[in-house]
């Protein structure tokens, strides 16, 4: 765990009703993402929360690479974490703050697993709402090195990340990605 953050005996406070859980970047973790933001946070009076989710391998240190494994899985991971804050909290909302995959990932929780009516604020460092081509390079160099029948085994978000994948189609059908109820902050700069 990151500094400052995960331990479920914390209570929200008057001044900071609201529990944070922080969700990292591709290859990140919980650990790796948030070594600042989790004491910083927790130095302001807020309950700090942080997982790993999207390890591919079930193998010891696997998980020192989050966030590779399909984004509507990692979402339901998700969903189980919020729950188990709210729980240990007395929350009855969130806020949430992502980084990179973390500002996509969860926009399937909050449309398609229930998380709108968890989430009250959520928080994007390095937002990719509209997908990159840059995080399928790995996979499209080394799929032609892989044996057939090998769909997407290193990195299947990579691939979820293009502007025209089936996810982000999935993500932005009907009334779109931003969903009614959560308030939306986005924190970019003109490099991302």
């Amino acid at each position: 765990d990151a500094p400052g953050t995960n331990d479920f005996t914390c209570k929200p406070t008057a001044a900071h009703p609201r529990p944070v859980v922080l969700v990292h970047g591709l290859l990140g973790n919980k650990s790796t993402n948030w070594p600042t933001f989790g004491p910083l946070l927790k130095n302001e009076g807020y309950c700090v929360f942080a997982l790993t989710y999207g390890v591919q391998l079930p193998i010891p240190g696997a998980d020192t690479f989050g966030g590779v494994g399909d984004m509507r899985v990692s979402a339901r991971e998700l969903a189980a974490f919020v729950d188990k804050v709210l729980a240990a909290t007395g929350a009855s909302k969130v806020d949430l703050v992502g980084h990179s995959e973390g500002t996509v990932m969860p926009q399937y929780y909050l449309k398609f697993l229930g998380g709108a009516a968890k989430v009250k604020n959520y928080i994007g460092i390095a937002s990719l709402y509209r997908g990159t081509a840059i995080a399928g390079t790995p996979q499209q160099l080394l799929g032609p090195l892989l044996p057939a029948g090998y769909a997407n085994p290193l990195c299947v978000s990579c691939l979820q990340f293009s502007p025209t994948s089936d996810f982000y189609a999935e993500l932005n059908s009907g009334n779109g990605i931003l969903q009614p109820g959560v308030t939306y902050t986005s924190i970019v700069t003109k490099y991302d």
